[in-house]
């Protein structure tokens, strides 16, 4: 079969020669255009990050303690990132976090914390992420290892993490806050609480180093706390440096962030045994509550009455804990065991006599009561402090009255109980005038922390049952108040009598603790008139 070939006839308009020299060199003209206006775009893409950085820093420093800088991408390497992968950021994270929750949960953590730092350098902009992943380490992985030191390292990690998103985007209320609530409810109130303790006290002050990298390297994993005090118990300079200058828009005597570290632990140095992890949690609540209250930042997912309430709850349990270390020091110093519920710290020391003997070496058993007296002496200051923060606290948010009146009149009592153990204390080192004049001050204190501690127990931890049986006429829990100094034991021995003929105590628990005190200031009060 042959094939005829028909020839074609090409116009002059769409010859290839007949066209214009212009058209001819246009598409390689646009691409060169595009690479042109890419080269600029990138170009000043990075003059604009950098110039963004340049104002947020000197945003910093001109803002007093309050103003967040929220940039997106607000560091380089998450800036890296994002320019690379542009719209697969999103799938990666997606994957990511499932990967990283997978792992979690089959308790496999190969590798978890380098996803967890990815998925932070790629949403740096959203703080809802970083709280969950400070708490997802601080609770939810913490609790995978298998032994105190790896979950006090992990719980660290967490301190970390915030503080890394905190530094990129300084005076970040939600890190901040997060930063004080894992030494509050995880290092301070956790069963495990005796090691974090003791590990946070030790490592706040200078130490050898656990850490076997170098910070900047690849494979570093914080296992220990940096100092922050030097060798005297003062807190280093470079943590107490301001940043900012006072806002001329804050009033006279009115708190506000200065931008150190540890502004707020600055008035109670030197810490000669350490800080306390509730002095850490106060000192960032506070923090928190400043940058609430001075610049309006709001927590992502708090209220601001639970942000506002911090400082207050944190003073009052970093009093209550340094009262119940200087109880341990006593067991201690006079070879009595160390109970292990918090009720029974306070009998077996009450009735020790003002010359007892020490138990163990003469040089170490002053030591520790060196220590013991700086306990009851730091609680005893902290309690004005506390009510002072309550108060604070009660003008703006009077709905938490009925609440915190029982903390502000327990803070009155263990303070004033604190006050009497440090002068006890002091007289056992004293002699003569000044033994007498030790003893007096404890005296004095012991009968206000008393009557304090009746109040409390008869205000808040007595049922109506017990109450009816025990007041006279016309008082009841309510108006306990106006029950007259001399009938506060009369009534007290009425109620342990009431009680001990229940089949059921309902309110025992509630006030054994008080109970207890009262039963220490007796006997110390005993001991006191016994020695003159």
């Amino acid at each position: 079969m042959t094939t005829t070939m028909t020839p074609t006839t090409t116009t002059p308009a769409t010859r290839p020669s007949d066209a214009p020299r212009d058209s001819q060199q246009g598409p390689s003209r646009s691409r060169v255009s595009i690479v042109v206006v890419l080269i600029v775009a990138l170009v000043l893409s990075a003059v604009t990050r950098d110039w963004a950085r340049a104002m947020r820093n000197r945003s910093g420093d001109n803002l007093p303690g309050g103003e967040a800088v929220t940039s997106s991408l607000a560091n380089m390497n998450s800036f890296a990132l994002a320019l690379l992968l542009g719209g697969l950021r999103g799938p990666l994270v997606m994957i990511l976090w499932t990967s990283s929750e997978s792992q979690k949960n089959e308790k496999n953590l190969e590798d978890f914390d380098s996803k967890v730092e990815w998925i932070r350098l790629l949403q740096p902009e959203f703080d809802t992420v970083h709280i969950f992943q400070v708490w997802n380490k601080a609770y939810n992985v913490s609790v995978q290892m298998a032994s105190l030191a790896n979950k006090y390292a992990t719980i660290l990690d967490a301190i970390e993490y915030a503080q890394r998103v905190e530094a990129a985007r300084p005076n970040n209320i939600n890190m901040i806050y997060a930063v004080g609530g894992i030494y509050f409810d995880k290092l301070g109130t956790s069963t495990e609480k005796p090691y974090y303790s003791k590990r946070v006290r030790e490592e706040s002050m200078p130490h050898p180093t656990r850490q076997r990298l170098s910070k900047d390297d690849p494979g570093w994993r914080r296992v220990e706390l940096d100092p922050v005090l030097d060798k005297n118990g003062m807190i280093l300079p470079e943590l107490l440096k301001p940043k900012y200058e006072r806002p001329a828009k804050t009033t006279v005597g009115g708190d506000w962030n200065n931008g150190a570290e540890l502004q707020y632990l600055e008035k109670y140095q030197p810490y000669p045994y350490g800080v306390n992890t509730f002095g850490f949690a106060y000192n960032y609540f506070k923090r928190a509550e400043v940058l609430q209250t001075a610049t309006g930042q709001k927590h992502a997912q708090l209220s601001e009455l639970v942000v506002d309430s911090r400082p207050a709850l944190a003073l009052k349990q970093w009093g209550e804990s340094e009262l119940e270390r200087g109880r341990q020091f006593e067991l201690r110093i006079f070879g009595r065991p160390l109970p292990e519920e918090r009720n029974d710290l306070e009998l077996p020391t009450a009735d020790v006599a003002v010359d007892a003997p020490t138990s163990g070496k003469r040089e170490e058993a002053l030591a520790e009561m060196a220590a013991a007296i700086e306990s009851y002496d730091r609680a005893a200051k902290l309690g004005p402090d506390a009510l002072k923060e309550y108060e604070r606290h009660l003008k703006g948010y009077g709905t938490n009255l009925a609440t915190y009146q029982s903390h502000m009149d327990e803070v009155k009592a263990t303070s004033a109980l604190a006050a009497g153990d440090r002068d006890y204390l002091r007289a056992m080192l004293a002699d003569g005038d000044a033994r007498k004049k030790a003893l007096a001050t404890a005296a004095e204190n012991y009968a206000k922390a008393a009557e304090l501690t009746y109040r409390v127990m008869f205000k808040y931890y007595i049922d109506d049952e017990l109450a009816a049986q025990a007041f006279p006429p016309g008082i009841r829990r309510t108006n306990v108040d106006e029950l007259p100094s001399s009938l506060l034991d009369p009534v007290f021995v009425k109620i342990q009598t009431a009680a001990a003929k229940r089949q059921y105590d309902p309110s025992k628990e509630d006030r054994l603790l008080f109970e207890h005190y009262i039963e220490r200031i007796k006997a110390r009060q005993k001991r006191i008139a016994a020695a003159g």
